[in-house]
């Protein structure tokens, strides 16, 4: 498997939708979640939905999304929901656990609203965004798998192949045996820079 190009090829096409669907999470939880961290009200309204999507069956996602945006682009839109409560969280976290006396600090002495965020808040809560950040990819990895291998109609993918190779013969796993293993090693080397990127970040915690 590893002297053929075609396995190179399935490896990028996951790795980029994996990218793809972390990309929009991580924009939009950076987004709502600066807002959120700056206006508890928002906080509030967000609270149950956030519940309902960190507790759904993400396999019952999938086949709702292969039906809402085809099998192309379901893995993607799972990664999305599966990512984005766990960087909203994030930014959360840092936001709520800025220190009082810095809150007060800056409502006497900012010389402006913005400033006070740009400079002060958002360093401060960038830590716990980063540990969000490295804990949600190599699951966003995962679920891509995942996903490819439920809907199996995406572009060439590791998950598509099993999918594919489970078609054309299920009595032979030789090459399922051989995908997974190339899937689980490189789910192991991202797990492997989360913790590491974690690790580094915990220290400002």
């Amino acid at each position: 498997m590893l002297g053929n190009k075609n396995t190179y090829v399935r490896i990028g096409w996951t790795l980029l939708r994996t990218l793809e669907g972390f990309g929009i999470a991580l924009g939009a939880a950076l987004l709502i979640g600066i807002l959120a961290g700056l206006i508890k009200k928002i906080q509030i309204v967000l609270r149950p939905l956030m519940i309902v999507f960190k507790s759904a069956p993400t396999a019952a996602f999938v086949f709702l999304f292969f039906v809402l945006f085809t099998g192309k682009n379901a893995p993607i839109a799972v990664v999305v929901l599966l990512a984005f409560p766990i960087l909203y969280e994030a930014v959360i976290a840092g936001f709520n656990n800025i220190p009082q006396e810095i809150e007060d600090s800056l409502r006497v002495d900012s010389n402006g609203r913005t400033l006070g965020v740009l400079r002060v808040k958002i360093p401060i809560a960038m830590p716990y965004f980063m540990v969000g950040l490295a804990s949600s990819f190599a699951l966003s990895l995962k679920t891509e798998i995942m996903a490819e291998i439920i809907t199996g109609s995406t572009n060439p993918g590791l998950g598509t192949a099993i999918y594919a190779y489970r078609i054309i013969d299920a009595s032979d796993l030789t090459p399922i045996f051989a995908i997974a293993l190339i899937a689980i090693i490189i789910i192991l080397i991202v797990d492997l820079l989360g913790f590491l990127v974690k690790k580094y970040f915990q220290r400002y915690m």
